[in-house]
């Protein structure tokens, strides 16, 4: 999001700003200069920015980052000021024009396209016209316990490598705990942390053809002999399989929701921009017309 897009929402949510001043209830979460930015008005400005870049600021590392964009805006627009940048005739023009464009955007956002819905008929239409573009790929939940080997690595490093494997295969062959062993002999070490769990892996998605054709041949609860990679060697278990399967339409119905009244939107501000083009006679004069036309 650019540095305009930032102070468009912060200068709409100050305008909206309440009466909310007890520290208690609406603290302080930066400042710079004599400016003070507050909790309520930072969720005022995330408020006025688009659903989707809302998503983008919900956590507080996300937060902070947005706190400290609207800051560094401040900073420099006070600079401007102070140096009466903002009276030099170009840049006047400029931000008449950015003001524009904001109003604009405003009124189409809050007005034009607020409020569109689409009725549940049409949301099952395009689910099932479009059924196939909601196949869930077979896939696999895996841990496994890693021992290290580059594939340029010497023989002795291998066998190694193997020879701790085949410890760990057996092991378990015995009844072994797979997520303690992986905790306490995984190489890989952010999988050892969570007992070797890789979460779910989909066809085509790995970066070891070995690894994944060993992975889908396992049934839920299995573990697979040690298997070699390019990258070492692997013991392999499958906590759950997940059969290839058609969304349903309930699992779906918020993604087309959402991409259906995005078309929608975009077509009523279309139709309604043609509209004020129209109503105001818009015409366009490129190049040289455009100063015959005005008679220069």
């Amino acid at each position: 999001m650019q540095v305009r897009s930032y102070l468009f929402a912060l200068v709409a949510g100050m305008l909206l700003a309440g009466t909310v001043h007890a520290e208690e209830v609406n603290p302080v979460v930066g400042k710079v200069g004599d400016f003070v930015l507050r909790q309520a008005d930072l969720e005022r400005v995330i408020a006025n920015l688009t659903p989707e870049a809302q998503q983008k600021f919900q956590g507080e590392q996300e937060q902070a980052s947005l706190v400290n964009q609207i800051l560094l805006t401040k900073a420099l627009a006070a600079k401007a000021r102070k140096e009466g940048f903002e009276r030099k005739p170009e840049v006047k023009e400029q931000l008449s024009y950015i003001i524009d464009q904001f109003l604009g955007q405003e009124y189409l956002r809050k007005v034009v396209t607020a409020n569109v819905e689409v009725p549940d008929a049409e949301l099952k239409k395009y689910y099932q016209e479009h059924e196939k573009d909601f196949v869930v790929p077979e896939r696999v939940k895996v841990r496994h316990i890693y021992f290290a080997a580059a594939k340029d690595a010497t023989a002795e490093v291998k066998a190694q490598a193997r020879a701790k494997a085949e410890k760990i295969a057996e092991q378990l062959k015995k009844g072994g705990d797979f997520a303690k062993l992986a905790g306490e002999n995984s190489e890989d070490t952010e999988s050892a942390a969570n007992g070797g769990d890789l979460g779910y892996l989909t066809p085509g998605k790995t970066n070891s053809e070995e690894f994944e054709k060993a992975a889908f041949s396992l049934k839920a609860g299995e573990v697979s002999p040690v298997v070699e990679t390019p990258f070492g060697y692997h013991i392999i278990k499958v906590d759950e399989r997940q059969e290839k399967r058609t969304a349903t339409f309930e699992e779906t119905k918020d993604y087309i929701s959402s991409t259906l009244k995005a078309q929608l939107e975009e077509k009523k501000a279309r139709e309604f921009l043609d509209a004020v083009a129209k109503e105001g006679g818009l015409q366009v004069f490129p190049g040289k017309k455009a100063e015959e036309k005005s008679g220069k």
